[in-house]
């Protein structure tokens, strides 16, 4: 029933992140006597879908777009050679050559030390002045996050390579990784 009623609210992968939360609640109440018999409970099968990634003629047409802000521009570049998720690059602060990623901010919840260039420094600290002009204005970090997610979506339309579903700003993420991998053949370094 309760895959049932949640079919049509979550994905199949939604669904499965809360049967997870549900059965180690079950495993405890059952360690701790409160259950005679632990349920079987049997996640719903996920789909794999491939990865989604910028072509190189894709990516040269996004980023060589006239119409492309160049503040958007550096910061897209900085996400494609990097693979960082959207909100690293945002929330986490510079030290060094570093981006450091505190466990909190980050999706597999550890500190991450991401390395960095001068240049992509550089776009960083840019990136951050902005984050922070536009929180003392009074709006919220979540409103900047999505200013990033519109100008790719824009750009995407406007370079003639938006294919809904497909690209998104995560799909720069996938693309350093396939990048890397037909570099390395290694998926362990990849990942």
């Amino acid at each position: 029933d309760f895959k049932r009623h949640f079919k049509s609210v979550h994905s199949d992968v939604g669904i499965n992140i809360n049967l997870r939360g549900i059965k180690a609640f079950l495993r405890w109440a059952f360690d701790q006597g409160y259950l005679e018999i632990l349920p079987k409970i049997e996640m719903i099968k996920e789909l794999k879908t491939k990865p989604k990634y910028l072509s190189e003629s894709q990516w040269e047409s996004l980023i060589d777009h006239k119409d492309l802000d160049p503040f958007y521009r550096d910061a897209f570049k900085v996400y494609h050679t990097t693979g960082m998720r959207r909100s690293e690059l945002i929330l986490g602060r510079l030290e060094g050559s570093f981006l450091i990623v505190e466990a909190k901010d980050s999706k597999t919840r550890r500190e991450l030390e991401i390395p960095l260039n001068s240049w992509q420094i550089e776009v960083v600290q840019r990136l951050h002045q902005r984050r922070d002009a536009h929180l003392r204005s009074g709006s919220k970090i979540v409103t900047f996050k999505n200013k990033f997610t519109k100008a790719f979506t824009v750009a995407c339309k406007k370079a003639g390579i938006y294919n809904r579903g497909v690209t998104n700003l995560h799909c720069l993420r996938h693309s350093f990784a396939l990048m890397r991998y037909l570099e390395t053949e290694d998926l362990y370094r990849v990942s």
